[in-house]
């Protein structure tokens, strides 16, 4: 071989074919997308209407992360600051203190009735101008036909109410009213309290305080004053009163032009039996 042949050896990362060793590795096979599901986009969408929902309530102002109820947004703002403790110390003094007058007022008004009921003064001492002088002068309220009126007595003493029933008269009907039924009490009160004991221990109440009063007993045109018998009536469980009187009390119109009030002015005795008719009459 001549000396100017060169031998060139092959590079040391020049892997010949035939050497034995390892050949390179084929590139990774292409990954194939994983396919999503509906329901995976169903969340996907709730996710995107929670952030849309989120920020539109951080540009209107609602507190953030807490999404009010459908349909009842409420703007959000901080919390009133809380009150110090004397001011909240002296709020429940002023309660306490409003609470007590009006527990003290109830008391004085408690008080006040108690006595007026218990000590106040006697009806059948009192003067016309009180008794019979129209509805502005007292509290009592008086019927507006004389039919009522008279059922009106009836019933307070059928109720055991002296009270009323006695200032149902003027001062000069009450003591004609006295007189003639003397033989119940001394006092037109005594004769109510008489009357009323015997109908409720006969447990006729009911019935007394509801006699029957036909149309034929009061004159349609009463004028100014009118009588209604006690014996055009049907009476049960106790006496019957007698002739009543009644008349208008002067002034006693409303302001509207409204009926006159009515009250017994007048009394007359009449048979116990009318003739053949009979009531119950108490015993004293």
């Amino acid at each position: 071989m001549a000396d100017n042949e060169q031998h060139h050896e092959p590079p040391a990362d020049l892997v010949m074919p035939g050497d034995g060793s390892t050949a390179p590795a084929p590139p990774p096979a292409p990954r194939q997308p994983t396919p999503i599901t509906p329901d995976e986009v169903r969340q996907f969408q709730e996710f995107q209407r929670f952030q849309e929902l989120m920020r539109q309530q951080a540009e209107q102002g609602f507190q953030p992360g807490t999404p009010p109820p459908p349909g009842h947004l409420h703007r959000w703002s901080p919390p009133p600051p809380k009150e110090s403790l004397p001011k909240r110390l002296l709020k429940a003094a002023v309660g306490k203190v409003i609470t007590g007058l009006v527990v003290l007022a109830i008391l004085v008004l408690a008080g006040y009735f108690a006595i007026d009921y218990f000590f106040g003064e006697d009806h059948d001492q009192l003067p016309a101008s009180q008794t019979g002088g129209g509805k502005a002068t007292t509290n009592l309220i008086f019927e507006t036909t004389p039919r009522n009126a008279v059922l009106k007595v009836y019933d307070d003493i059928a109720q055991g109410d002296a009270k009323s029933a006695c200032s149902r008269f003027t001062d000069d009907g009450r003591a004609q009213f006295t007189k003639n039924m003397s033989q119940y009490g001394n006092t037109c009160a005594e004769i109510v309290t008489t009357i009323y004991r015997s109908i409720a221990a006969n447990h006729m109440k009911s019935e007394y305080a509801n006699p029957w009063i036909p149309g034929s007993a009061v004159p349609t045109k009463a004028g100014n004053s009118v009588s209604v018998s006690s014996c055009a009536m049907e009476v049960s469980g106790g006496p019957r009163l007698g002739l009543l009187t009644l008349s208008k009390i002067p002034h006693s119109e409303s302001a509207g032009g409204g009926d006159a009030q009515w009250i017994v002015s007048g009394h007359e005795s009449e048979p116990a039996d009318c003739g053949g008719s009979t009531s119950t009459p108490p015993t004293s």
